[in-house]
Formats: C-alpha cells, structure tokens, sequence
C-alpha cells in the first residue's frame, strides 16, 4: 500500500516587522524561515489588483500598516469585506490572507537569515580544516559535514557541540537576544 506524503501548510507565527512605506512584511514560519512578503509586487504583478478590488486598500502605506496577526492568518479589520451565508444573512468580516498562499509568495529575509551551514562552513576554512578531517576529529562523515554546510541536514545541538568542539577545537556559544 503506497503512503501518501501530507505535506504540512507552513503557518505564520508571528510578523516580525512591517515596512509600510515599502508594503512589505517580515514574518516568521513555522518552518523556522524569516520570509519577506512584498505585498507591492504581490498586489500589483502577482495579483493586478485594481481599484475595484477590496484588497486595492493594502496599496496605501497607512492602511497596510493596519495588519494584525490572526489564527496564523494576516487580517485587516479596517478591509471588510461583505458574505453572504447559506440562509440569505449578510455578514461583515475583516480581509485575511492565509498562509497558505503567502508561502509561495514569499522570498527568504536574509537580515535575519539563520544558516548553521554558513556559519560552520566559515569557520571550518578559518581554521583551515577540511570536511574530511573534521568529520575524523568530530567521529561523523564527510557526507554529513556537507549536508550541514549546505543546510541540507538538520542538526541537534549536542551533534553541533561535538562537531564545532572536538571537530574545529572551538567552543560552541548560543545566545538568544
């Protein structure tokens, strides 16, 4: 019997910054990635929102910096839009945009980037050591040093103690500011 793969919808779980003069946000995934969302593109070349739009509202500065955080969605309140439900009843609700469709909208924010790879890989070739010989000095591979540096293998903290410690002869600091 053949499994289907689910592939989880990453979830926005907190907006870290908004650029109102340039509508974007930086928000942060569940996926553990800052992501830019640059609801000026998305508006106007992704989406060609137009006047009758209810989302033409997002292109003023002001109102796009109304923007809130909602189950995991980006709301509006100050953006109603009007449904009708099944019996007849008209209700007023903000405008969201789900997770789901800003994803694949979304680029990396590489000011807040976090690549253990890159941080590692940079500190291997300062101490002039190849992946061979820390993997030897480390008691890993050289195909999971690579996987680590090109952020392709997950790693736990205690593996990444013992691959900076014994591997490059550094002690391993995490701060969290």
């Amino acid at each position: 019997m053949e499994k289907k793969s689910l592939k989880r919808i990453p979830k926005i779980l907190k907006i870290n910054r908004v650029n109102k003069a340039k509508l974007s946000l930086s928000v942060l995934f569940s996926t553990g990635e800052d992501r830019i969302l640059s609801f000026d593109r998305i508006l106007k070349t992704e989406w060609k929102v137009t006047k009758a739009d209810p989302e033409y509202k997002l292109l003023t500065p002001d109102e796009f910096a109304k923007v809130k955080l909602v189950n995991h969605t980006l709301s509006w309140a100050n953006i109603e839009l009007k449904l009708t439900e099944k019996d007849g009843k008209k209700r007023k609700v903000a405008y969201e945009i789900g997770s789901d469709t800003l994803y694949a909208l979304s680029e990396a924010d590489e000011k807040r980037s976090l690549s253990i790879g890159s941080l590692f890989k940079k500190a291997r070739l300062a101490a002039n050591l190849s992946q061979e010989q820390v993997a030897a000095l480390s008691g890993t591979s050289r195909t999971y040093i690579t996987k680590l540096e090109n952020d392709k293998q997950d790693i736990e903290l205690m593996t990444l103690k013992k691959i900076v410690e014994a591997g490059l002869n550094k002690q391993l600091k995490v701060l969290i500011e």
